[in-house]
């Protein structure tokens, strides 16, 4: 029994040693297996932050409060930050500007929160980060959670820089931008304003200076000049390192052992705080170098790269031209303003000539036409008409002068008046018969008599291109004919195109002489003006007048056989009612203005007295007033049916007088009929008369005719 049961003890002891032993092996395995994993887990840990290490964007790992636990080598190379530097610290406080503070905040509660996850597991987004110099760096941003058990155990970043496109693109909106501020801006520190906006959606311009450099001086001035270190508005060019670049007039990035070496050279003298880093180029058109653009840092060597130097170098030859494309327009304004001064002197002074010239003129010619209807004796008769036709001889070559700058000055105008156009060249024919008859020419008229009677068109203008080309055909022919034809070309409704022609059988234009005639003050040779007289203006003004008609004056001539110029223009036909007011007009009487009450405000006495004479042989009231104060005062205190008023008198002149009678409380006064006196047809007050609501006006020296029934209409 004992055997047995000592048998059975070994047994036991036996299979729990077997036991023993298994579990032993079963835990040697086990360790054995341990150890193989952590010794993976070591490989895997070693790959994983070679990885991160070597991939090309920046990666940061941080905790939920943003706190950096790892970065990367590209991390330390785009934002300088160092790992003894980053870790520890806030991510927001590294990199994030103030200006997105809130926003850096807001995506990272949108991925988490103390809870764990929130819906949105990862953030992409583009936006911009500073690095450790305050360097701006565009970035594409990605932000995702790591998570263990469900529950976040930290952040991780990825940042791409995307600088180098974004420059791309604000380099092609800054060019455009500054070309078209260039054009659109007036000032030039406006101009240098918007550049400086412009550069800085590329480049931090806390150290940003634009120079322009005037060679006659050898001077820098600065119109815009940022630093944080030192200010100036005015260099000399020598031993400055703007001045270096300009006289190298290429672009360069320095550093300060570049800066050190061009001052040991004797190259440079340095003004001001040194720099670290001096980024320059040239603002050139051509060979030219008109001043320079600078960048600097005063702290960090990297701050610009010579990608910079070359998109700098770039935007500077837009800028270049873009100041050359201002100062060029701003000299052609310049000389426009001074060709506008001209004009207007010139103006002034042809006004002041046509008032001058033309008021004894109208004296001359008022007084021989009292002459006239005085029925003078038959010996006077003729020492009156020579007054007259001198007279008139002298107010067209006035005239031709005067039209001549109108003409210039780009302010003629024409009428659209009813006449009737064979009276019109019935009458011409009259005017031209005398002066053909004294010099033994013959003067044929040929009339289309297709052509209707009654027309609209300007007969005063029409009358100074045929009166032109009559007085030259005249003028130039000593024996022969004088022609003058009028036919229809054309017709369609109610326009009608009529062709003029003038030939004569005079001296002729040589062939390269016919279009130098047509040019002012030139005639068709050097002589002409010594033997015949004239200003060279009649051809030229005609032309012109023709032209600005819709024509064209022409001209078919050979020496010693004759002349012919022809033209051609446009008119309406006049309707019947048209035709009934005309005929009204032609059986005018003169009985029509008997009692009227009359004031007539006008400077000169022998003006106002040949003004008086009509007015009295018409049993018109005349009541003189010397000035415009005087008329004013007269106006208050008596009833008038029209005010005749000279434009230019002494102490107060018609056109302030106008004004004041227009903007009168008084009705009656306010509403006077006022017809305008003035011997200057280019006057300075133009666009001033035109709003003075004036009813008409009468040009000096005038026809009585034209003062009778301008009275007449206008009468109250």
């Amino acid at each position: 029994m004992a055997t047995k049961d000592k048998t059975g003890d070994l047994i036991r002891e036996n299979a729990e040693l077997r036991d023993r032993i298994s579990r032993l092996e079963k835990l040697k395995e086990e360790q054995k297996n341990s150890s193989f994993d952590i010794e993976d887990l070591l490989k895997e840990k070693v790959l994983l932050e070679t990885l991160i290490d070597l991939t090309p964007e920046s990666i940061v790992q941080t905790a939920k409060d943003g706190t950096v636990e790892r970065i990367n080598k590209e991390f330390t190379r785009q934002f300088g930050y160092t790992k003894e530097e980053a870790l520890g610290k806030n991510i927001d406080e590294l990199i994030v500007p103030d200006e997105l503070k809130n926003e850096a905040v807001s995506f990272t509660k949108k991925i988490a929160d103390d809870e764990g996850i929130k819906s949105e597991t990862y953030i992409k987004t583009e936006t911009y980060r500073v690095n450790k110099y305050g360097k701006k760096l565009y970035v594409s941003m990605m932000v995702q959670p790591a998570v263990i058990d469900g529950k976040i155990s930290s952040l991780f970043a990825i940042y791409r820089n995307m600088s180098g496109r974004k420059k791309d693109d604000d380099t092609k909106s800054v060019i455009y931008n500054i070309s078209a501020a260039a054009l659109t801006m007036t000032e030039f520190s406006d101009i240098f304003n918007n550049i400086k906006e412009e550069i800085s959606k590329i480049w931090d311009i806390k150290n940003f200076y634009i120079v322009l450099y005037n060679k006659e001086s050898q001077t820098l001035s600065l119109p815009y000049y940022q630093d944080e270190k030192d200010y100036f508005e005015e260099v000399p060019v020598k031993n400055t390192m703007t001045g270096w670049l300009i006289k190298e007039n290429r672009p360069v990035l320095l550093k300060m052992a570049d800066i050190d070496e061009l001052e040991q050279k004797g190259e440079i003298a340095l003004i001001g705080t040194p720099c670290k880093l001096w980024l320059g180029v040239p603002l050139s058109t051509g060979n030219e170098v008109i001043g320079a653009m600078v960048l600097q840092d005063y702290y960090d060597e990297e701050a610009f790269t010579n990608d910079d130097l070359r998109l700098l170098h770039l935007i500077g030859n837009q800028i270049a031209l873009a100041i050359q494309r201002k100062r060029m327009l701003n000299n052609l304004i310049a000389e426009r303003r001074k060709a506008e001064e001209a004009g207007r002197l010139k103006q002034q002074f042809m006004s002041t000539m046509s008032h001058e010239i033309r008021t004894p003129l109208n004296e001359v010619i008022g007084i021989s036409n009292l002459l006239l209807q005085g029925e003078p004796r038959p010996d006077q008769m003729e020492y009156v008409k020579t007054l007259r036709f001198s007279a008139d001889h002298l107010l067209t070559l006035v005239n031709d002068v005067l039209d001549y700058t109108k003409m210039e000055a780009g302010s003629i105008s024409f009428e659209k008046t009813k006449f009737d156009i064979f009276e019109f060249i019935n009458d011409l024919k009259r005017s031209y018969s005398f002066r053909t008859e004294t010099r033994d020419l013959e003067f044929i008229l040929s009339l289309d008599k297709k052509i209707p009677h009654n027309l609209i068109g300007d007969p005063i203008r029409l009358n100074q291109i045929l009166s032109n080309l009559l007085s030259n055909a005249v003028k130039f022919t000593s024996e022969g004919t004088i022609e003058m034809g009028v036919k229809e070309v054309s017709r369609s409704g109610n326009e009608i195109k009529l062709k003029f022609n003038v030939r004569d059988t005079g001296i002729g234009i040589p062939h390269d002489r016919q279009s130098v005639i047509f040019e002012s003050f030139r005639q068709a040779s050097d002589d002409t003006t010594r033997k015949f007289g004239g200003t060279g203006l009649g051809l030229s003004i005609s032309k012109k007048l023709v032209e600005l008609q819709g024509g064209s004056l022409d001209v078919e001539s050979q020496p010693d056989v004759g002349s012919n110029f022809f033209f051609s223009l446009d008119f309406l036909i006049a309707t019947d009612e048209e035709r009934t007011r005309d005929n009204g007009e032609k059986d005018q009487r003169w009985d029509e203005l008997k009692g009227k009450n009359i004031l007539i405000a006008e400077d000169n006495k022998i003006n106002f007295f040949v003004a008086n004479k009509f007015l009295t042989k018409w049993e018109i009231n005349v009541t003189h007033a010397e000035n415009g104060k005087i008329a004013l005062d007269y106006i208050r205190d008596n009833k008038y049916d029209l005010i005749l008023m000279d434009l230019h008198m002494p102490e107060m002149d018609g056109i302030e007088a106008i004004e004041i009678i227009r903007n009168s409380d008084d009705p009656d006064i306010r509403d006077l009929p006022v017809i305008a006196l003035t011997a200057a047809i280019m006057s300075e007050h133009e666009a001033k008369i035109e709003k003075l609501n004036i009813n008409d006006y009468i040009l000096k020296p005038f026809k009585p005719r034209d003062l009778y029934s301008k009275i007449l209409r206008h009468t109250r």
